[in-house]
Parts: structure tokens; sequence; C-alpha cells
């Protein structure tokens, strides 16, 4: 038989690892560019989900949407992972000592959502300097 009181611990443990997965899950990031024409809203992984595009934007040249996207998405996954890191910061700041490997594998994760979001902003640049090329 399992002891009360480490029950009630794992239990906690799993309610808080639960409350976790579902911020993470629901949790996004908007951005958009300096005139507002172009917004844009990224999961936590730094993943596009959305777009709007105001009308305004027809009558853009291509290279103008170009950036205003760019600087929409962008903006978009970095207030994504700033938001990522306070939810991380606010669990780890509440875990007990039987909580480490719960604040351990939330770091992980957290590492790997900003390697994912560091990868799409790479992507972004190079699409930027590949296009400005040609």
């Amino acid at each position: 038989m399992i002891d009360p009181d480490a029950r009630r611990r794992i239990e906690g443990m799993a309610e808080q690892a639960n409350q976790f997965a579902a911020t993470i899950s629901d949790l996004t990031g908007e951005g958009s560019d300096d005139a507002g024409l172009v917004r844009a809203t990224c999961a936590a992984s730094g993943r596009l989900v959305d777009i709007e595009l105001a009308a305004e934007t027809r009558r853009m040249q291509t290279y103008e949407l170009r950036e205003a996207i760019l600087a929409a998405t962008g903006r978009a996954a970095d207030s994504a992972a700033a938001k990522l890191a306070e939810v991380v910061a606010q669990m780890t700041g509440s875990a007990d000592v039987y909580g480490s490997d719960a604040v351990r594998q939330a770091r992980e994760q957290m590492a790997q959502y900003q390697r994912l979001v560091d990868a799409q902003r790479d992507k972004f640049e190079q699409l930027r300097g590949n296009l400005g090329r040609s």
C-alpha cells in the first residue's frame, strides 16, 4: 500500500503536470507589422497558426507584404516564447522538492520549444535573404 502522503504528492504532481500541459496546448502569441496590416498568431512551438491580412495589403508590393508578414510572424513567435517562459517560471517557482522531475522536464520542454522558435526565426531570416536577392 502507498503511503497517503506520498499518494497526495503524486496526485498533486500529476495535477500540476496536467495543468501545465493544458496551458501549453492553449498558449499562443500574437504579433503585427508596424502598420498593423498583418496580424499573426503562433503556437508555443513557434508554428504559425493564423494570419490575418487587412484589405489594404492587396495594394502592397510583394516585397512590402513579405516584410510585413515576416515582421508579424516574428513578433508572434517572440510573444509565444515569452509567454511560455513565463508559464514555466511560474511553475518552477511553485514546485516543491517532490516536483523536481516535473521541473526538469518542463525546462527541457521549454528548451525544445525555444529551439523550434529559433529554427523558425532562422528560416524566416533565410527566406528574407533569399527573396531579397531575387
